[in-house]
């Protein structure tokens, strides 16, 4: 999810967790924290154009991590602020780090949950990268916690509450997503390669829809309140000699991607485009991908349109 709401959770983990020991700190502190392992988007700062690509969502996202800094980081801001609270500033660590990599696997951008060990991405395609309808109710449980002093147990359980709705709603995401590829299939009359429902920006029920078929990749958009025979659009796949996808460029982003990439030819370069993420027909072919010219391999982002249907 965006940095905004991993700290919102981050922050609501610790008014439910932890605001009865920590006071305010926890939320304070939650907030911080749970934004922490978005840090590693610093490697965009490297000359290596696929530094992004393999570090953002690796180790600091991965289910090792939060057990191997939490007591530390634990036993430091005890001593810090010099108090008897070392389980609950171990636990609001904890909490705040594991629940990030655990959100940001719901969406389709994909996590590297067992870094460094493997480099598997995990993706439910659940919920859109930014939601308000995740985000906003968790927000305000906060700002409520924030300032209620006096009564924290009606500040837990509001918080409780928004934590359970929210959770709910993450595999409301899921169950949207195996609803709308079951639809596709029915209305496929010859088998595919593969199929996908991506989430596009705002909505779990309006749908990215990707099918791929031995030369060509098909796209078009479903929205699950309205189900209705899908708008195609097709895009044959430009043949790719095998010493350019033996490149590590090439092949990085092929596992980037989950292999959701399309071949295209582009005056006289190849465009190889992530066909996962757009919102509406302006975005067929994604918002970013690969350009290969005869001597260089670059990025290529395309102009984004939003679809708030």
């Amino acid at each position: 999810m965006d940095l905004i709401t991993q700290g919102i959770l981050g922050a609501a983990v610790g008014q439910v967790g932890f605001q009865r020991t920590l006071g305010r700190k926890a939320l304070a502190y939650g907030a911080i924290i749970g934004m922490l392992p978005d840090a590693d988007v610093l490697v965009r700062f490297s000359q290596d154009m696929c530094a992004e690509m393999l570090h953002h969502r690796g180790v600091t996202h991965s289910l090792f991590f939060a057990p191997l800094v939490s007591p530390i980081m634990g036993w430091i801001c005890n001593n810090f602020y010099k108090q008897q609270l070392l389980p609950s500033w171990i636990g609001l660590w904890f909490w705040a780090l594991i629940t990030h990599p655990l959100l940001d696997v719901f969406t389709v951008y994909g996590t590297q949950l067992l870094a460094p060990f493997s480099d598997h991405r995990f993706s439910f395609c659940a919920v859109p990268i930014v939601d308000p309808v995740y985000s906003v109710p968790l927000l305000l449980s906060i700002i409520t916690g924030w300032f209620i002093k006096k009564r924290i147990d009606v500040s837990q359980t509001i918080a409780a509450a928004v934590l359970l709705f929210t959770t709910a709603y993450l595999f409301l995401g899921i169950a949207v997503h195996d609803k709308a590829l079951h639809f596709v299939r029915s209305q496929e009359k010859n088998p595919v390669v593969r199929a996908e429902a991506f989430t596009t920006m705002f909505s779990i029920f309006y749908r990215r829809i990707v099918v791929e078929e031995p030369n060509c990749f098909r796209v078009g958009f479903l929205n699950m309140l309205k189900p209705e025979p899908i708008k195609w659009h097709s895009f044959e796949k430009t043949s790719i000699p095998a010493t350019t996808l033996n490149k590590r460029e090439i092949s990085i982003f092929y596992w980037f991607a989950d292999n959701w990439v399309l071949p295209v030819l582009d005056n006289n370069s190849l465009l190889l485009c992530d066909i996962r993420f757009g919102a509406t027909e302006k975005n067929l072919k994604g918002y970013w991908g690969i350009k290969i010219d005869a001597e260089k391999i670059t990025w290529e982002r395309f102009p984004v349109s939003f679809s708030f249907r």
